[in-house]
């Protein structure tokens, strides 16, 4: 069973432990930004070993960072806290047998008592596999981007036109670049099809045609994790000409030596 939820709303989040309690339930306690901790029974019928969320096999795991569903039943999300990875693009976010999410967020303060707010943006959510081995192999790392695609119907072509923050148009480019895009070559098409992201208009959306270029080139990527989200200063490229089952076989060889 490979279970893949990927709606970026959700329950109870924060800093998790995961403990396997039988053959069907696992007990996640998770702590929120509070430091309020909550504890939550789950049940799997079919057997803890047989689910998969992403490519990582459910099991007791410590210091990760857990968001679970709305209704408290399942995990949507589970990711390391803290720590540097190796890592390979996986897929966009997206409702099942959907076009990958694209979300409209209206902007404001990103969080109770921050001194800032943002602009609206338009956002989707990557999700990069960790090919470290160990306790997170498997694990998608969710990341949260500007979606700065927009349809020039004079050069009738795509163009990435920079948003009002200047670090989300970097992380954007950023993001592009190490998995492995072309901005000189590679080509977005326009089906003239336009998606509701629940913005003021609807607008095209590249992520499906965008997350088979990324997958083809299987390009590997360095990601910093902070408390659970990715520091977007720190992605950077991974190791020159190595493929993710050369790098985890030079991994391997090393803890044999």
């Amino acid at each position: 069973m490979v279970k893949v939820i990927d709606s970026p709303s959700g329950g109870p989040r924060g800093k998790s432990t995961l403990e396997v309690l039988s053959d069907t339930q696992i007990r996640v306690k998770i702590t929120d930004r509070d430091e309020k901790t909550s504890v939550h029974d789950l049940e799997f019928p079919q057997g803890v070993s047989m689910v998969k969320i992403g490519g990582w096999q459910l099991q007791a795991v410590e210091d990760v960072f857990i968001q679970l569903t709305d209704d408290k039943l399942d995990i949507q999300y589970i990711r390391p806290r803290n720590g540097t990875f190796y890592v390979e693009f996986a897929r966009f976010g997206a409702e099942e047998g959907e076009l990958p999410s694209i979300r409209y967020n209206e902007g404001g303060k990103p969080f109770p008592g921050a001194k800032w707010e943002n602009p609206p943006r338009y956002k989707c959510y990557p999700l990069y596999e960790i090919i470290n081995l160990g306790p997170y192999e498997g694990m998608e790392v969710l990341d949260v981007l500007t979606y700065e695609f927009e349809w020039d119907e004079n050069l009738e072509e795509f163009a990435i036109v920079g948003s009002k923050r200047k670090k989300w148009h970097e992380h954007l480019l950023s993001v592009l670049n190490v998995f492995g895009f072309d901005l000189q070559h590679d080509d977005l098409h326009y089906t003239e099809e336009e998606y509701d992201a629940d913005g003021p208009t609807t607008i095209p959306n590249v992520l499906a045609e965008l997350e088979d270029i990324l997958q083809d080139r299987k390009k590997l990527a360095q990601v910093t994790l902070n408390d659970g989200w990715i520091d977007s200063k720190t992605i950077g490229t991974g190791p020159f000409g190595m493929t993710k089952e050369s790098l985890q076989a030079a991994m391997q060889a090393q803890v044999q030596a």
